[in-house]
């Protein structure tokens, strides 16, 4: 099992993931049916969803489904919203290596922020998560720590898990700055690129009728166009097969500087792997995203991060120490009190 960077899998994700999984087979409509509202509602989706496939069609027309609309419902009960766009016939998934490569570079290359800034004009949704993408900021680091920030609250109170929450904080407060300032430090550039936002197999496909490669199920900001390869880290995904990310290279260059692209498409793989440990029923990422992340600090703040671990051992085994079973308590408290009888005892013997 490969990854498509110098930084190998992790044994946690060797163990849990076979590469590759099969992507949900498109429906065949035949006839009359139903439409399940479960699957449609939430303003945030929706709407999110027709912003992004606009800005998006704004670009490369043929590279989404044309959106006509959203809207609500008219029956007040239950609360529901649907999004309207053209078919597109959905063939061979995940589309072929060289025609999305190139797609998607293009769409990068070519896309514009209305701001010159990162961000967007709206909180699109990644699944159920709303992203923390919706400011306009003039550092790409700001916005990716607030986007992962929030990403790492929902799953905190979900894991409850110490160590977790260490490997956190370090990757924000050390990590993240690492990798990233340097994108537009020492009179570096970063252009703000169009990003899909959950470029994985199952939101992307052949068209039959066109033959060509489009994408749907977009969840869109202005960021580093590196960001959309970040999904394609996990073997569970067939866009994993390194022919994507060299195609990718190939139609637009490996930011400066680019020793770090390794690090950084680890980083981006980590808002998509925790929003699968907390959202998708027996997900097996938890232990994934941990490993990454004590990955990433050790690289970059191996002595924070062993402090912090050490510290939390120290206030664990004080915590434990402190928080006997009130019988066993007893217990000692009287058996010290008979010792000290014994001997009070020896003494006057002693002394007689």
């Amino acid at each position: 099992m490969e990854s498509i960077s110098n930084i190998a899998i992790s044994e946690a994700q060797r163990q849990v993931e076979e590469t590759p999984s099969d992507t949900i087979a498109p429906p065949i409509a035949t006839g009359t049916y139903q439409v399940d509202q479960s699957v449609i509602e939430g303003k945030y989706m929706c709407e999110g969803e027709y912003e992004s496939l606009k800005e998006i069609y704004n670009v490369s027309p043929d590279f989404v489904p044309k959106p006509y609309a959203w809207g609500k419902y008219r029956q007040p009960e239950p609360e529901t919203y649907f999004l309207l766009t053209a078919f597109r016939d959905v063939g061979e998934q995940p589309a072929e290596p060289v025609k999305l490569a190139n797609r998607l570079a293009d769409l990068h290359l070519r896309s514009k922020s209305p701001t010159g800034q990162f961000g967007f004009h709206f909180p699109t949704c990644h699944a159920k998560i709303a992203q923390k993408v919706d400011s306009w900021e003039d550092s790409w680091c700001v916005l990716f720590s607030n986007h992962l920030g929030h990403v790492m609250d929902l799953a905190r109170p979900i894991l409850q898990w110490p160590e977790f929450d260490i490997v956190c904080n370090l990757t924000l407060e050390k990590v993240v700055p690492r990798l990233l300032l340097p994108l537009q430090s020492e009179g570096r550039v970063l252009k703000p690129c169009l990003v899909h936002g959950d470029c994985w197999d199952g939101n992307t496909a052949m068209d039959t009728r066109t033959g060509e490669a489009f994408v749907f199920d977009v969840c869109s900001f202005y960021g580093h166009n590196e960001y959309d390869t970040g999904n394609w880290r996990a073997p569970r995904h067939r866009l994993s097969n390194k022919a994507y990310i060299r195609s990718y290279k190939k139609n637009f260059p490996v930011s400066v500087p680019e020793e770090d692209w390794d690090a950084r498409n680890l980083l981006y793989s980590l808002t998509f792997n925790i929003g699968n440990t907390i959202y998708i029923p027996g997900s097996s990422q938890r232990q994934v995203v941990f490993d990454d992340m004590t990955t990433l600090c050790q690289m970059f703040c191996p002595d924070d991060l062993q402090r912090e671990m050490m510290i939390l051992r120290y206030d664990s085994e004080q915590a434990t120490a402190g928080a006997k079973d009130p019988e066993v308590e007893g217990r000692e408290e009287k058996e010290g009190e008979e010792e000290e009888e014994e001997e009070e005892e020896e003494e006057e013997e002693e002394e007689l």
